[in-house]
């Protein structure tokens, strides 16, 4: 049975680090990446302590969903949108 512990503790390495890069990295897709695979050895390690439910649900909100729409979100983000001055306000550089 110790040989269980050694891998409870090698998930919880793995998911300290990925957190430490979400929090740490400068590019923005990296730290989405990074927060999968906090999903991903989150999934794994509740499937050793024996909750595979969890485990499922874990896998499709914390590894796929939620940075498929972290992804989607910085891409809106990085989009152009020109100011075609439709409000009537002054630009700060015409002052």
């Amino acid at each position: 049975m110790t040989g269980f512990w050694v891998l409870d503790y090698l998930c919880l390495a793995g998911i300290l680090t990925c957190a430490a890069l979400v929090v740490f990295m400068n590019n923005r897709s990296g730290s989405v990446m990074a927060l999968s695979g906090v999903g991903t050895l989150m999934s794994v390690l509740f499937v050793v302590l024996g909750a595979p439910d969890v485990a499922h649900a874990e896998v499709i909100v914390g590894a796929i969903a939620l940075p498929v729409l972290y992804l989607v979100a910085i891409g809106k983000i990085r989009t152009d949108v020109p100011d075609r001055g439709e409000l009537g306000e002054e630009h700060a550089s015409r002052k």
